[in-house]
């Protein structure tokens, strides 16, 4: 019992390390939503795989929200009050077979619970509310379902610093997850995404939208041009989180990426430059709170 102990508590100081601020056990109590952000499937009667992000963030010290978390997740229905013998599905868009979510899906653990027992990883299933709809939006959301959301990975999990001495990031960046997660997508050669607006520094804001990638019209930098090929193309874009900066853009919230825009982003991490296209924005919000649209 004592080793067990002490492995416990190494494992959470290991977890502790990654973020710049204490996350005891318990802490950051409230209730904290999830926008879906479902994946490419064939099934449309069972659990829905997807990233799920944080709806929504705040930068406040003292907040009990100042993560911008998106993780990997399978959402499974719920009977509703034990009168269904078999959960009917979750009745929000399936990717590919619906193109574009157009609405605001998200899920709502009813009680609060710690966001740092979420990133110690002491908590890996809540159980909600699936709504078309949230505090955000501009009609008044509409209850769906039950539903279990398990989660899988901690994909992105960043500490919001209110600081104001941070400075912001000079071009647009957003952070990427591909849609399809499936190996076949490995080499498909349109890619559909989900961009989020990295949040960095205050007051920033929190903007979901989704795009798609024709991989033949992306390049690589002409100091690069031995390290691309479509397969390296294709690993460096679908790699989940991945961060894109657009050179041509100041990172201001009128500069936000909407459709139908096409503009060129450059994977920050290697020489890979690729036309987007923008196709819809699902969620946005405008910091420090975020409780106002953009």
């Amino acid at each position: 019992m004592i080793l067990q102990s002490l492995f416990i508590t190494i494992l959470i100081s290991i977890i502790n390390a990654q973020y710049p601020v204490p996350i005891p056990p318990g802490g950051r109590m409230a209730v904290h939503g999830w926008l879906i952000l479902p994946w490419d499937t064939n099934v449309t009667d069972g659990p829905i795989q997807g990233w799920f992000s944080h709806h929504v963030p705040e930068f406040w010290s003292d907040s009990p929200h100042n993560f911008q978390i998106i993780l990997n997740g399978l959402l499974t229905p719920l009977s509703c009050f034990n009168t269904e013998s078999t959960p009917k599905p979750i009745p929000i868009p399936y990717p590919p077979q619906d193109n574009l979510l157009r609405y605001e899906y998200t899920i709502t653990p009813p009680p609060q619970f710690s966001l740092n027992d979420l990133l110690l990883e002491r908590l890996t299933e809540l159980k909600g509310v699936i709504y078309n709809g949230s505090f955000d939006t501009s009609y008044q959301r509409i209850p769906l379902a039950l539903g279990t959301l398990t989660v899988r990975e901690l994909t992105t999990a960043v500490y919001l610093n209110e600081s104001k001495v941070i400075p912001s990031y000079p071009e647009l960046r957003y952070l990427s997850y591909p849609r399809d997660m499936s190996p076949s997508a490995d080499t498909k050669p349109f890619q559909h995404m989900y961009f989020a607006h990295e949040i960095h520094s205050v007051p920033d804001f929190d903007h979901i939208i989704h795009g798609s990638i024709d991989i033949a019209k992306c390049h690589c930098d002409i100091n690069f041009p031995l390290l691309c090929n479509t397969k390296r193309l294709l690993q460096e874009i679908r790699t989940p989180g991945i961060e894109w900066a657009f050179p041509t853009l100041t990172n201001d919230l009128e500069n936000r990426l909407l459709p139908p825009m096409v503009i060129k982003g450059r994977v920050t991490s290697g020489p890979v430059l690729c036309p987007i296209t923008i196709l819809e924005s699902i969620h946005c919000t405008i910091g420090p709170d975020f409780n106002k649209n953009c």
